[in-house]
């Protein structure tokens, strides 16, 4: 058995319900930690709050608890959910439920867990700039609870499927979660893979990270770049809360930057007059590589018209704009299998109905026939 579960229903359900905006696309065979993010959400600082003060608790698809049973390939630690490896079975929504006295809060995030002949790039890939002419360090992303307490850590590099050597142009070395990219030109753009053998109960597994690395030309240099949301629908559940970030890179700040959103090409204080939906307040850090603006898109909770808007993020500065649009979809239901499949069974019972009919009416003319002999 993968893991130990029990039906949920013992316990009642948490007042707060949350959506998380990003899902995890994964790759069918390798292992995979998910995380619980209600901490960022209720501003809790893991390193200052004993364990025994809450107690967090994973679901699958609203109707399973997990465990951790004896040799699990499932199983959760603390504010993680670990697979080892994680399958095309596992696909769905993983729910931690973080609960103390005081407090109660069951934050849901979805799984998507694809085959690698099937896997499209875009959808797990991820997102990172580089400027021409500069040099470049590209990290491993996500990799952390992997590499550990190692000293042994050796990437390989990959780009459009080809193994790239450590030379001139592109600089890794052992120990580390990098490599650097030397004089970046637009041809440096495209996919690139990092992959890390892991060991895990003495079974070798491969952890792999795709990249999308984008170039952005010189003389674009200082113009707002959208790095979230991206392509990607957002899952969300009726009646959930939900935060949308709109995540600008902004070169190294300045040049009167503005982030606003839209639904519908409506502002959202318009579109939603109820005050269901509404923007966040404008935020600006700096990171390694530069300025970042965050203006998150807020719902109070998710409603079935939300599915059928089209939300999009403008950054605009005094060089230039940038506007990317965002769809909000039903997140899957573990009962979602049932509208595709039940026209076939229901077919497949009028046959059987219309099989049994004859076959008794044949028997009946049989008995009949051999009565009147």
């Amino acid at each position: 058995m993968a893991f130990v579960v029990q039906q949920s229903g013992k316990e009642e359900k948490c007042p707060e319900q949350i959506t998380h905006f990003m899902g995890h696309y994964v790759l069918n065979g390798e292992p995979v930690v998910i995380k619980c993010p209600a901490f960022q959400y209720l501003q809790m600082d893991l390193s200052r709050v004993s364990p025994s003060s809450f107690n967090i608790a994973w679901t699958k698809n609203a109707s399973e608890y997990l465990y951790a049973g004896r040799q699990s390939r499932i199983h959760p630690k603390k504010e993680s959910l670990w697979f080892f490896p994680a399958l095309i079975e596992d696909t769905g929504l993983y729910s931690c439920i973080v609960r103390n006295s005081s407090l109660c809060t069951e934050l849901t995030l979805s799984l998507t867990v694809m085959k690698q002949e099937e896997v499209h790039v875009p959808d797990i890939a991820y997102e990172q700039l580089a400027f021409e002419h500069s040099q470049f360090q590209m990290f491993c992303p996500d990799l952390s609870d992997f590499t550990i307490n190692r000293t042994d850590v050796q990437l390989q590099w990959y780009k459009d499927g080809k193994l790239l050597e450590n030379d001139i142009k592109y600089m890794y070395s052992s120990g580390t979660t990098y490599m650097h990219i030397i004089d970046i030109v637009k041809n440096d753009g495209g996919y690139y893979t990092c992959k890390l053998q892991f060991t895990h109960e003495n079974k070798e597994y491969v952890v792999s990270r795709i990249i999308h690395l984008r170039i952005v030309g010189k003389d674009k240099r200082h113009y707002p770049v959208i790095q979230y949301p991206n392509h990607k629908p957002i899952a969300a559940a009726i009646g959930s809360k939900l935060l949308i970030p709109c995540k600008v890179y902004i070169g190294n700040g300045g040049n009167n930057p503005i982030v606003w959103w839209l639904a519908n090409d409506s502002y959202i204080d318009e579109f939603f007059g109820d005050g269901r939906v509404i923007e966040g307040t404008f935020q600006e850090r700096t990171e390694s590589d530069g300025h970042y603006i965050d203006v998150s898109l807020i719902f109070e909770n998710v409603k079935e018209e939300d599915f059928n808007t089209e939300f999009k993020c403008i950054a605009s500065n005094d060089y230039g704009s940038q506007v990317l649009p965002t769809h909000i979809r039903r997140a899957a239901s573990p009962f979602t299998w049932y509208i595709p499949v039940a026209p076939a069974v229901l077919v497949l019972l009028i046959i059987a109905v219309i099989v049994i009919y004859k076959y008794r009416k044949a028997a009946n003319k049989k008995e009949y026939s051999l009565t009147k002999s």
